[in-house]
């Protein structure tokens, strides 16, 4: 394969320690669970997320995962206000992870969301929820096993996530800040 200039410049200042770049060494030595040998994550959140999802004690309880692009990977449109003003956009959730016939989607936010969540984060959620809904309902006519299950985690909820995962409970997990996303302003 072959990279440009640019891009072998980028890699080697995100690999280069004390960079600033939140990079975390994926050792697929025997667990394959990802194509990736590294993960660039967006936020301390999001590399203590990639990290629990590598310990040892979670990966069997999973088959695969991947850590998507800041941008699109997978988009979901949603619509909010941000002030008086109408505001459309486009987010792409940051982890697909497929555990058996259902495929997880997780967007991470720091434990501050749980304390003041924003407009913008509710609708996220709104939309995300209902885009995965109809999709569920469309595989469901299509007589498909496969369902989809999106959550919004903070740090604080990372422990119980995995514990549901262990658990085999993750298809009715819902997070602190799903509930509070949720709730009515």
């Amino acid at each position: 394969m072959y990279l440009e200039d640019e891009q072998v410049e980028f890699f080697d200042e995100v690999t280069e320690p004390g960079s600033g770049f939140k990079c975390v060494d994926v050792r697929n030595r025997y667990d394959f669970k990802t194509p990736l040998n590294a993960a660039i994550a967006d936020s301390d959140p999001e590399r203590r997320f990639i990290r629990d999802l590598l310990e040892p004690r979670n990966l069997s309880h999973y088959d695969a995962w991947i850590k998507s692009t800041a941008a699109r990977y997978y988009e979901i449109e949603y619509a909010w206000k941000k002030g008086e003003h109408p505001k459309r956009s486009k987010f792409s959730p940051d982890f697909f992870i497929k555990a058996g016939n259902l495929i997880l989607i997780v967007e991470i936010k720091g434990n501050e969301e749980l304390i003041e969540n924003s407009e913008e984060n509710r609708k996220k959620n709104e939309y995300a929820l209902a885009h995965f809904r109809r999709i569920n309902e469309h595989l469901k006519e299509e007589g498909s096993p496969i369902r989809y299950k999106f959550n919004f985690l903070t740090p604080t909820n990372f422990g119980t996530y995995f514990q549901s995962l262990r658990d085999g409970r993750i298809a009715d997990y819902r997070s602190e800040l799903d509930v509070k996303l949720s709730e009515e302003v």
